[in-house]
């Protein structure tokens, strides 16, 4: 366990054993100790960003198109998303189903909101890879869009590359995104998706 969070833990766990005791063994907690445990319990809670992603909970038609390369006509197809919230209202998670070039096509996904770092969070995977997708980002007012950046690997060349996504939200029920990767050539399309609740 990371030494930050074991402190922390450490600090709850302290304030918590007081909490039932008669008030002469309250002093036993330190100021310092009750800081890391207000710190820890703020760091905790679900906020405002995870009711945001609280609102996408639901079932979903999905149409998306991929794009091999950058100029490749695009690859069309349809999938069914289910969203549920988990962990008392803490992470988005969700489950894709759908034929991708033919083949039946499965993804999980997760998303939440990092109250210490400001960050939302994404991870991604699916059997069409033994990889993870990892990304991290913000919002961004100006586009109206949670904007988030990553790194995967080629399967191919085995070469790190950037991914970077645009999630935005149109219309109460409907969501939309674009991927875009960069492969030290420059920024290039490579999906976009939209999600229209059923």
């Amino acid at each position: 366990m990371h030494k930050r969070k074991l402190i922390w833990l450490t600090a709850a766990l302290a304030l918590s054993a007081t909490a039932g005791h008669h008030e002469e063994q309250a002093h036993s907690v330190t100021d310092e100790e009750q800081a890391m445990a207000a710190a820890m319990m703020k760091a905790a809670t679900p906020g405002e960003p995870h009711k945001m992603l609280a609102k996408s909970v639901g079932e979903y038609d999905a149409s998306m198109s991929f794009y091999m390369a950058p100029d490749a006509p695009p690859m069309e197809s349809t999938m069914t998303v289910v969203r549920t919230m988990e962990l008392e209202g803490r992470v988005l998670h969700e489950e894709w189903s759908g034929v991708v070039m033919g083949a039946p096509f499965k993804g999980v996904g997760r998303t939440g909101y990092d109250n210490i770092t400001g960050e939302f969070w994404s991870t991604w995977n699916d059997n069409m890879s033994t990889g993870l997708l990892l990304m991290r980002g913000t919002w961004d007012e100006d586009q109206a869009a949670i904007v988030m950046t990553g790194e995967s690997t080629h399967p191919v060349t085995g070469e790190t590359y950037t991914s970077r996504s645009v999630g935005t939200f149109p219309e109460e029920g409907v969501e939309a995104m674009t991927m875009y990767e960069d492969h030290g050539e420059g920024e290039f399309k490579t999906m976009t998706f939209k999600l229209v609740r059923k």
